[in-house]
């Protein structure tokens, strides 16, 4: 199954994105992180005027880099409106089908030909998540199904 030629993705359009969760997490962290650098750096730069030049650059990439992540965090928060991931997840991933999703022939689905649905049930089963009562009856019902 990590064969590239056994997956049909070129019609299809995959997206991996944090999940709300993980956003939540680096929106809050960020903003603790921009805090925690202007309380720091102010105590810093009255105490020392010699690091003053040094301190304001690394001040100012500081406060780009915790924007950045507040604003990435916002971004990727928002465009989870339309679907709905597991909030509890690390990653999600998106595969979006660009084909039209009906056949010609009635309204059956479009589905990937019978030798790709069999390669793909025999990785499933040398990969050891399927049993061999299990792929058995799978590959009957593909086969048994109408060519």
């Amino acid at each position: 199954m990590n064969n590239p030629e056994d997956l049909d993705l070129k019609n299809k359009r995959i997206t991996v994105r944090p999940s709300p969760t993980s956003s939540v997490i680096t929106l809050v962290m960020s903003i603790l992180f921009l805090i925690f650098g202007l309380v720091f750096m102010g105590s810093v730069l009255g105490e020392a005027e010699a690091a003053r030049g040094p301190m304001t650059f690394f001040l100012v990439i500081w406060i780009a880099a915790c924007l950045g992540m507040a604003i990435y965090s916002l971004v990727n928060l928002s465009s989870y409106g339309k679907s709905k991931p597991n909030p509890a997840a690390l990653e999600v991933l998106e595969v979006e089908d660009r084909k039209t999703p009906d056949k010609k022939e009635g309204s059956e689905k479009a589905r990937p030909d019978f030798g790709t649905r069999l390669r793909e049930l025999e990785a499933l089963k040398k990969d050891g998540l399927l049993t061999e009562e299990e792929y058995q009856r799978k590959r009957r019902e593909i086969i048994e199904e109408k060519w």
